[in-house]
């Protein structure tokens, strides 16, 4: 191999060990960036996350953010309250809905889904098989 091509050779090298360097710390800051949007009780989490887009894409000034947050803080309270007023014909609804699911399964299947089900409180990162969403399907056995 001549002088030239080795020069190319690693010319070409340097170039995609820096992309690849370069896309894994975009990548790791991103993910900070949504790890620190997302502390917080999930509300709050949505606020932020919902503040800061409108403030990269509308250029929004600190007055401006500060007075949305507001915003959206009146605007949960008052959903908490409406909430109230529902919450118990929500919870009959689930309930009278987990009693026809749990009509349909085996005694088996009912006691795995009591385990895995969406009534089932969740950890941080969904339920006790890892990634989840709450009320989403049981993971698979």
């Amino acid at each position: 191999m001549n002088a030239r091509t080795k020069s190319v050779a690693w010319l070409v090298a340097v170039f995609l060990l820096g992309g690849a360097a370069g896309a894994g710390f975009g990548r790791a800051g991103a993910l900070r960036e949504l790890e620190g949007a997302l502390r917080g009780p999930p509300t709050e989490a949505r606020a932020r996350f919902r503040i800061e887009a409108m403030r990269r894409h509308l250029d929004l000034d600190e007055g401006q953010s500060a007075r949305l947050a507001a915003i959206f803080a009146e605007a949960e309270a008052e959903r908490e309250r409406l909430m109230e007023t529902c919450r118990p014909g929500l919870d009959e609804l689930r309930e009278k809905t987990e009693a026809r699911v749990k009509g349909e399964l085996t005694p088996d299947q009912a006691a795995r889904y009591e385990e895995v089900g969406p009534g089932r409180p969740r950890g941080r990162r969904g339920g006790p098989d890892g990634p989840g969403r709450p009320g989403g399907p049981p993971p698979r056995p």
